[in-house]
């Protein structure tokens, strides 16, 4: 016959689990009324099933750093509005489906915010995904050839939060602008982009060299945008 904490196992209740084996092991538990104790048991439930949750979600989010936004530099020198980046913290903007744009000279600290706002996204229970542009388009040329570009865009598109990385630091072929534009005009009302690179928005139609395809990738990546182009010196100089 199950005993109470072997039940709890065997319905993978890690949490009451924990909270049981507490209230077994401490005798201020006993003076506790029921539904106090019960509540405890809950609240461990939930407090661990969060956890896994976060804990999935990071794994799946691929990120090259794990960036805590209690740590993003508010330097008056590097041009960040406090307010609007707490705003964008709360992430509002991803269940409304506007994106992100990010840029400014290397070691400005791009990767960290876009990462930061990706943490943030996670702590709200939303499905993150970090890519750098030219290997993810070169990973969608290769998909082409094996069959496997359908279940690739998908997994893209199916994010709450996409992340594109290092966007402008290398040429493109024509078909990655094709890829790219199939792969944003998917994304449209479904989840929100983070752009981050170097190049600021202005130089983008230059950079893509296609003017049909560059007006549409610039009309899906600016429309309900949030752009940060950050100043300063070196944040990897101050290591």
């Amino acid at each position: 016959m199950y005993s109470t904490r072997e039940r709890l196992v065997s319905l993978h209740l890690a949490g009451m689990v924990k909270a049981f084996d507490q209230q077994l092991g401490s005798s201020a538990f006993s003076a506790m009324p029921f539904e106090e104790r019960l509540d405890h048991l809950a609240a461990m439930e939930e407090h661990e099933r969060d956890h896994r949750t976060r804990r999935r979600l990071l794994r799946q989010a691929k990120f090259k750093i794990v960036a805590d936004p209690r740590e993003i530099n508010f330097e008056a020198q590097r041009g960040l509005d406090r307010a609007y980046v707490a705003e964008l913290l709360t992430c509002g903007w991803i269940r409304r489906c506007d994106n992100v744009l990010i840029t400014g000279p290397a070691g400005s600290g791009k990767s960290f915010l876009g990462s930061a706002f990706g943490a943030a996204a996670i702590d709200c229970g939303l499905s993150v995904r970090y890519v750098r542009t030219n290997p993810i388009l070169e990973q969608m040329a290769l998909a082409h050839i094996d069959g496997s570009i359908s279940k690739l865009r998908h997994s893209l598109i199916s994010a709450s939060l996409l992340i594109l990385d290092d966007f402008g630091i290398a040429p493109i072929t024509l078909r990655a602008k094709e890829d790219l534009l199939e792969l944003l005009e998917g994304r449209i009302d479904a989840g929100s982009t983070i752009v981050m690179g170097q190049l600021a928005p202005e130089e983008w139609h230059d950079y893509l060299d296609a003017p049909h395809l560059a007006d549409a990738i610039i009309d899906r990546l600016f429309q309900r945008s949030h752009r940060f182009a950050l100043k300063g010196t070196s944040m990897r100089m101050r290591l």
